[in-house]
C-alpha cells in the first residue's frame, strides 16, 4: 500500500513538472516570430570565411554601419561549426548534407567552360561518373558549376543518413534555381594553378551528381590589386551585377574570401598595416552589405555567416561562428534552436533545416536539425557575447582545472591504496590527511556545479583570464573545506550527506532550467556540440553513483530498511524518470543505466535474500526486465504520442520517430557512432585511465587480505549492495552512451573511494583496539 502511495506521489509530482516545463516551451514559443515564408521565396546566404565575434565588437561595428543595422533589425546566433577536422570545406558538405559530414582536401567544383590539368570539367566528370549518370541538360549549361569527383566524397560518407547533396537534390526537386558566386581563389591566374584553388562553397548547395544550377567562381569576381593579400580582392560590383536579374524562387551563395586571404598571408604584415587592411576588407564588403540590403524586397531573406573563424579567435578559443537573419521586417533579436535550448546559441544542422523551411521543403525524416527561429530582444548582440564570454571561460578552464583533478584523481587512488595496504606501524601518520583527500574526491562534482553559479558574473566583473584563476582557487579551496567538515564526522553519517547533496544538487539544477550546469567546467561543452541541454554523462554519472551511496549508507547506519523502502524507491523512480523526460534532456542513455543501478540496488536492499545471490539466469533475466521498464519509461515519454514530447520534443523522441518509421538504417548508424565514440575515448580520454585506476584499487582491496570480501558482506551488507549496484551501473553506462566512459568513471568514483574510506577505518578500529 505504501509502496502505491508513493508510485501516487511520483506521477503527480512528474506531471506537473513535465506541465511547468511544457508550460515555459508554449510560452517561449508564443514569444518568438517563427520563420515562415511566403512562395516564391528568394533567400541569399552572405559566407565570408574567417569572420568571427572579434569582428563583431561595439567599437569595430561603429565604423560598420550597414553591418550593425543587419544585427540589430535582424536576429543574431553563434553557430557551432566544429567538424571531425575543423575545416570550412567540412563545413560547407556537412551543411549540405543536413549532419556532420567529411570533405576532402583535394575536391574542388569548377565552371562548366573551364579545365583541370588540360581536360575540359565535363569530359573529366565522365571519365569518373560516365555518361549516362546525372542531368544532362545541367552537363550542357555552360553556366552551371560541376564536382567532377563526386563519387569520390559520396563513397566516404557512404554510411551517412543522406550524405553530400542532400539540400541541393531538396531545392533541385522543388524547383528553387541555386547559384554560388565565390571569390575564394589566392590567385588572378587562370584555375590550372591548383595549388591556389580553393572551391568549397559550392559544397553547400550542389546536388548529389555533383551539380549547382548556376554559379562563377573565382577569377569571374576576382580582380588583380597589387596592395591586396596574395595580389587579389573581391570585385565587389560584379558580385553586386550578377545577383541583379534573379528566378521567382532562388537560393544564391555569396562567399567574401577578402578577409580570409588577409589572415592567411598575415605573417608578413607589420601589425599596423594588417590593420588597415582588415579595416578596409570589412568597410569594402559593409558598403556592399548596404547596396544589396536597400535593393532587397519583402519576400527577400538573408543570412551572413561564417564556415571558419581565423586563427586568433581560435587561439582564444572563440570556435562559435557568427549567424546572422535579415529581412526588411525583421525587429531584432536572438536565434533560437530547439536542438540547443540556449538561446543565441545553433548548429549549422538547425541552419541546413531552417533553409528548407524557408522555402516551404518539407523536413525528411532522420534529421537532426530543428528550423531556428527568433526571440525578440534588445541588445541581443551585447547580451550573446556576454554569454559567449562565459562559454569561453568555462572552455579555457577545463585544461586548467578539470584535466589537472583528473590526473589528482588517479593520484589520490593510488597513493591511498598504498597507505591503507603497506602502512603498518606507528599510529597511521597523515591519516586525516589521507581521507580529507578522498572526501574531496567525492564533493570534487558537486563543488564544480555550484561554481557554474557564479561563472557569468565572475566573467562580467573581472573578465576571462582572472576568472578562469579565481575559478580555479574557490573549486580547491572549497572541495578541501567540505572534505575537512566531512572528514570529521563518522563514515556512515558524511557518506549520507555527502551522496544525497550531491544528488539533490544535481536534481534540482536540472529541474529549474540547468543554470549551473550551463556553466559548470563538468557541464556542457557547446564549443564542440557535445552537450546542450539536460543532464551529461558527466553528472549523469556522479547523480547515479551518489544516490545509490547514499540510499544504501542510510540503511545501514539503520541495520535495517526503514518503511520498507518507501523513501529510497521513490527517490530511485524520480530520478529515473527525469533522466528520461524530454522537457529535462533525455539522457537515453542515463535512463537506462539509473533504470539497472537503481533496480539492483532495489532487489538487494527490499528483495528477500532469495535475490541477493545473482546467479547468471537470474541476474541476466533481472538485467533483460530493467533495461525493458527504463526502455519502457522513454518511449512512453519520449513517442510522438506522448504530451510531453509533444510539448517539447528531445533527440530520443526524433531517434523513437525514426525508429516508428522503419528507418533501422538511422538507428544501427547511431548505435555504430556511440560505440566509436567509445572506442575512441577508450584509447584518448583521461577519464578511461581514472576507471583503470578505480577497478584497479578496488580488485586490490578485494583480493589483498584474502576474505576481505566476506568480513564486509557480513558487516556492511547494505553497503556491499551499493557496491554491486554501483558497478553493474557502470557496466551499463559504458555500453548505453556514447560518452560512456565518462559515465563510468564518474560512476565508479563512487565505489572505490568508499571502498578506501571503510579499509581505512577499519585499520583505525584495529590500531585502537590493540592499544587498549
Amino acid at each position: 500500500m505504501k509502496l502505491k502511495m508513493t508510485g501516487y506521489f511520483v506521477g503527480i509530482f512528474l506531471f506537473l513538472l513535465e506541465l511547468s516545463t511544457s508550460a515555459y516551451g508554449f510560452e517561449a514559443q508564443n514569444e518568438r516570430s517563427i520563420h515562415k515564408t511566403m512562395p516564391d521565396k528568394q533567400v541569399t546566404i552572405i559566407s565570408i570565411s574567417g569572420l568571427s565575434f572579434m569582428e563583431l565588437k561595439s567599437e569595430q561595428l561603429d565604423v560598420l554601419p550597414h553591418l550593425r543595422q543587419m544585427i540589430e533589425q535582424g536576429a543574431i546566433g553563434a553557430m557551432n561549426i566544429r567538424t571531425a577536422n575543423r575545416t570550412m570545406r567540412d563545413v560547407y558538405v556537412s551543411m549540405g548534407a543536413g549532419e556532420p559530414t567529411v570533405g576532402l582536401t583535394d575536391l574542388q567544383a569548377f565552371e562548366a567552360d573551364e579545365m583541370w590539368q588540360g581536360t575540359l570539367i565535363p569530359k573529366l566528370r565522365e571519365r569518373y561518373i560516365g555518361r549516362n549518370v546525372g542531368d544532362n541538360s545541367l552537363q550542357l549549361n555552360p553556366d552551371s558549376l560541376i564536382v567532377p569527383d563526386i563519387a569520390r566524397l559520396l563513397k566516404v560518407n557512404a554510411k551517412k543518413a543522406y550524405g553530400p547533396g542532400m539540400l541541393g537534390d531538396f531545392l533541385k526537386a522543388y524547383g528553387i534555381q541555386r547559384t554560388v558566386i565565390a571569390s575564394g581563389e589566392e590567385s588572378h591566374i587562370s584555375s590550372v594553378d591548383g595549388d591556389k584553388v580553393r572551391r568549397y562553397s559550392p559544397l553547400m548547395l550542389m546536388d548529389s551528381n555533383g551539380f549547382v544550377d548556376k554559379g562563377v567562381l573565382g577569377r569571374g569576381v576576382l580582380t588583380a590589386a597589387v596592395d591586396r593579400p596574395f595580389g587579389v580582392t573581391t570585385d565587389y560590383a560584379e558580385m553586386l551585377a550578377l545577383l541583379g536579374k534573379r528566378e521567382p524562387s532562388s537560393v544564391y551563395l555569396i562567399e567574401f574570401a577578402d578577409l580570409y586571404r588577409l589572415y592567411a598571408d598575415k605573417e608578413h604584415y607589420p601589425e599596423a598595416r594588417f590593420q588597415e587592411l582588415k579595416t578596409q576588407i570589412l568597410l569594402e564588403m559593409d558598403q556592399w552589405f548596404g547596396q544589396w540590403m536597400s535593393a532587397m524586397k519583402d519576400q527577400e531573406s538573408l543570412w551572413l555567416f561564417s564556415p571558419e573563424v581565423h586563427n586568433e579567435a581560435a587561439r582564444g578559443k572563440m570556435y562559435l561562428a557568427p549567424l546572422v537573419h535579415y529581412t526588411r521586417m525583421s525587429q531584432g533579436g536572438l536565434l533560437v534552436s530547439e536542438s540547443t535550448r540556449r538561446p543565441g546559441v545553433v548548429t549549422m544542422q538547425d541552419f541546413t533545416s531552417t533553409l528548407m523551411d524557408e522555402c516551404h521543403i518539407p523536413l525528411p525524416a532522420g534529421l537532426s536539425g530543428l528550423p531556428l527561429s527568433t526571440s525578440l530582444k534588445a541588445n541581443a548582440l551585447g547580451d550573446l557575447q556576454q554569454e559567449l564570454s562565459s562559454i569561453q571561460m568555462i572552455y579555457r578552464s577545463r585544461p586548467l582545472l578539470l584535466y589537472p583533478f583528473v590526473t589528482c584523481e588517479m593520484v589520490v587512488l593510488l597513493v591511498s591504496l598504498f597507505y591503507v595496504m603497506w602502512v603498518r606501524s606507528g599510529r597511521f601518520p597523515w591519516r586525516r590527511t589521507v581521507r580529507t583527500l578522498l572526501y574531496a574526491l567525492l564533493v570534487a562534482p558537486a563543488v564544480m556545479l555550484i561554481l557554474g553559479l557564479i561563472t557569468v558574473p565572475l566573467t562580467k566583473v573581472l573578465g576571462i583570464d582572472n576568472s578562469i584563476l579565481l575559478l580555479i582557487g574557490l573549486f580547491i579551496g572549497g572541495s578541501l573545506l567540505l572534505s575537512a567538515a566531512l572528514e570529521r564526522r563518522s563514515l556512515f553519517t558524511s557518506m549520507i550527506w555527502l551522496a544525497y547533496g550531491t544528488a539533490g544538487i544535481i536534481m534540482m539544477d536540472a529541474c529549474i532550467g540547468s543554470p549551473a550546469m550551463k556553466y559548470a567546467v563538468l557541464g556542457y561543452d557547446p564549443m564542440i556540440g557535445a552537450r546542450y541541454y539536460g543532464i551529461g554523462n558527466e553528472y549523469m554519472g556522479v547523480m547515479i553513483g551518489a544516490l545509490v551511496l547514499g540510499v544504501t549508507a542510510a540503511l545501514q547506519r539503520r541495520g535495517r530498511p526503514v518503511l520498507r523502502g518507501l523513501g529510497p524507491v521513490a527517490a530511485f523512480l524520480l530520478v529515473t524518470v527525469c533522466l528520461a523526460a524530454p522537457s529535462l534532456g533525455a539522457n537515453a542513455g542515463g535512463a537506462l543505466s539509473a533504470a539497472v543501478a537503481f533496480g539492483v540496488a532495489g532487489v538487494h536492499c527490499f528483495a528477500g535474500d532469495r535475490w541477493r545471490e545473482l546467479r547468471l539466469g537470474r541476474g541476466a533475466a533481472l538485467l533483460t526486465a530493467l533495461l525493458a521498464l527504463g526502455f519502457g519509461a522513454l518511449w512512453l515519454l519520449n513517442s510522438a504520442d506522448s504530451p510531453a514530447a509533444a510539448a517539447r520534443e528531445s533527440h530520443v523522441g526524433r531517434a523513437f520517430h525514426a525508429l516508428r518509421a522503419g528507418q533501422f538504417d538511422q538507428i544501427g548508424y547511431l548505435i555504430e557512432r556511440k560505440l566509436r565514440m567509445n572506442v575512441h575515448l577508450l584509447r584518448a580520454s583521461a577519464w578511461s585511465k581514472v576507471l583503470i585506476t578505480s577497478l584497479f584499487v578496488m580488485a586490490v582491496l578485494v583480493l589483498r587480505p584474502r576474505g576481505r570480501l566476506r568480513v564486509w558482506k557480513a558487516e556492511n551488507p547494505y553497503w556491499m549492495y551499493g557496491f554491486s549496484a554501483n558497478m553493474i551501473g557502470a557496466i551499463a553506462a559504458l555500453l548505453l552512451n556514447d560518452s560512456g566512459i565518462v559515465a563510468a568513471a564518474t560512476m565508479i568514483i563512487f565505489v572505490a573511494v568508499p571502498m578506501l574510506l571503510l579499509r581505512l577505518q577499519e585499520l583505525e578500529t584495529t590500531l585502537k583496539t590493540a592499544e587498549e
